[in-house]
């Protein structure tokens, strides 16, 4: 069966919510395909998980698009009876698109007229991305309560995808990668499973406050907005600028989003301009995405914590 990478939200975390632009990319360390199973405990969870799944997409998802396209419920149901479970290495609850790629997964399966949705991707028109966006954002849905579709789709291109607004998603090119670059992406794994759904809606909360969501706008929508326009210039004199205000941002007003014992760390790296850490998708825990501009140095400060370089650019 097809095998689905994971990806990361370079940019877009929360300020995607008020109409920022996001910026992903895939992951080729993490990775899930369906699979057969008779036993193993884990495979029986994945499949009483996938069952729960198929259910809501017999109660919702019929049909899925205004072409008559629907899920081959019944062909999931026979397979889901011959132990079918979703096989993968991808950290549930860490922000690299676990529920993505099982949304990936069975839309490719299952999908009726499924030679033509390959197609459909393959085309990557943006009226058809945009399609293929608003079908699985419908599907993903059921893991977090709301999904703009950008996880599930980004995944499922196996490209960076640059997301300008709910209409406007474009496969984009990400600066060429350099292997002895100094300027490095990377992970740090806080080891530290979350919910993704209340954190979300802590944050919306806090943004019924209009003089929090001015200062929102002004700091996390702007300085992420800029952040994805100088990255993709290869400007990283004005990236690490913008990256402050980001970070300085979530450091200040979403504390809540960092686990206590890497506040430190982040606010360190703030101070002396080092690094930029700031939360991976939903934040909470799970991974915490860092850039650099002098990777030697910041492995050496950070070499008490788990960390993995992803993109040097």
């Amino acid at each position: 069966m097809d095998t689905f990478h994971s990806k990361v939200l370079i940019f877009g975390e929360y300020s995607l919510l008020y109409n920022s632009k996001a910026l992903t990319m895939p992951l080729q360390q993490f990775k899930g395909k369906l699979n057969f199973s008779k036993s193993g405990q884990a495979s029986k969870s994945s499949n009483a998980s996938l069952r729960a799944f198929c259910r809501h997409i017999i109660k919702n998802h019929f049909p899925i698009d205004d072409q008559g396209n629907v899920i081959n419920v019944q062909r999931f149901q026979l397979e889901l009876d011959k132990g079918l479970y979703f096989e993968s290495n991808i950290p549930q609850g860490f922000g690299l698109g676990s529920s993505g790629a099982i949304v990936a997964a069975i839309f490719m399966r299952y999908i009726d007229r499924a030679g033509e949705m390959k197609d459909l991707v393959k085309s990557e028109t943006k009226e058809n991305i945009n399609k293929l966006k608003g079908i699985l954002s419908s599907m993903e849905a059921y893991f977090h309560g709301t999904s703009s579709g950008i996880d599930p789709l980004s995944i499922l291109l196996n490209k960076p995808l640059l997301y300008n607004n709910s209409k406007d998603v474009v496969p984009v090119d990400l600066p060429t990668e350099q292997a002895d670059s100094k300027h490095v992406l990377f992970l740090l794994n806080t080891e530290i499973a979350r919910n993704t759904g209340a954190l979300v809606k802590r944050f919306k909360d806090s943004c019924e406050n209009p003089t929090f969501k001015k200062v929102m706008e002004e700091n996390l929508v702007a300085g992420n907005n800029a952040c994805i326009e100088s990255f993709l210039n290869a400007d990283y004199d004005n990236l690490y600028r913008n990256l402050n205000l980001v970070c300085n941002f979530q450091y200040e007003h979403m504390n809540y989003l960092i686990p206590e014992n890497l506040q430190g760390i982040m606010k360190s790296g703030l101070d002396s301009g080092d690094y930029f850490m700031k939360i991976c998708g939903s934040g909470g825990g799970g991974f915490m995405l860092g850039f650099t501009s002098d990777w030697e140095k910041t492995k050496t400060q950070l070499s008490s914590y788990p960390v993995e370089v992803i993109y040097r650019y």
